[in-house]
């Protein structure tokens, strides 16, 4: 069975394949099984962090992790995001949240335990939603204040304590930009490792009410046709990118 690893460098992305980390280097792995394209045979991966200051070979460069996953591709997205997550929350939890005390790693499954109270911590995931709102042959698109120049995306949120998603998706509407919307229907979903967030992706109708951007959350918003978008996701294997391209099919088969 194949294997490869998942190195990270100071929030940097290394992948090995076929090749050694330099002689001395010292790393605690984590196994991850992935599975290609839903595919049943699975491949044998594993993740670990190396310190800031190990010398790397002059060829092999880190790559920041979105550009990482860019050029990994679908194939190994979801192993890519999971290791992130993975060394993300080991290195979070290496002390209990509610006495202080060390946790120690589990090998037998993703959990840290505290070593005096016995609380276990897993990896966080972090359930979020997005929508694509759509009002005869265009769409709601915005743009926060975060975003790199000439990105644009979906109206989107975390998903607060107590609401279900479809509260959740409403009530983000209505904070960022005060309309209503109609025939809420499921999308999709997908893991985004920045840090936790589990997207779950809707589509809607507009359904009443005028636009009033919350400033605080975005810089602007507005309607534009299918064939005029003022631009799009900044990671082209988004979930945003998927609703957006979706539409833009639906719209030419349309016409």
């Amino acid at each position: 069975m194949p294997e490869h690893g998942f190195i990270l460098q100071n929030d940097n992305l290394l992948l090995l394949h076929g090749r050694t980390l330099p002689s001395g280097t010292s790393l605690k792995s984590h196994f991850i099984r992935h599975y290609p394209m839903g595919e049943f045979n699975s491949i044998s991966c594993y993740c670990a962090e190396i310190s800031v200051d190990a010398k790397l070979p002059e060829d092999l460069q880190p790559a920041p992790f979105r550009k990482a996953l860019e050029i990994l591709g679908k194939n190994w997205f979801t192993a890519a995001t999971k290791a992130i997550s993975i060394i993300a929350w080991d290195k979070n939890h290496q002390f209990c949240g509610r006495c202080s005390e060390k946790t120690i790693y589990k090998s037998s499954a993703f959990e840290r335990v505290c070593t005096h109270c016995g609380l276990s911590f897993y990896p966080r995931i972090s359930p979020s939603i997005i929508v694509l709102i759509k009002k005869d042959d265009s769409i709601l698109m915005s743009r926060s204040h975060h975003f790199v120049k000439g990105a644009w995306g979906l109206i989107a949120g975390f998903v607060e304590v107590g609401e279900s998603m479809e509260d959740a998706v409403h009530r983000e509407v209505s904070e960022e930009v005060g309309i209503r919307i109609k025939n809420l229907r499921y999308f999709g979903s997908q893991f985004w490792p920045f840090p936790d967030s589990m997207m779950i992706a809707f589509t809607a109708d507009y359904a009443s009410g005028e636009l009033r951007i919350d400033s605080s959350e975005l810089e602007s918003a507005d309607w534009y046709r299918h064939d005029n978008l003022p631009g799009g996701p900044s990671y082209s294997l988004s979930i945003a990118k998927k609703l957006i391209d979706h539409f833009i099919a639906e719209q030419k088969q349309s016409s």
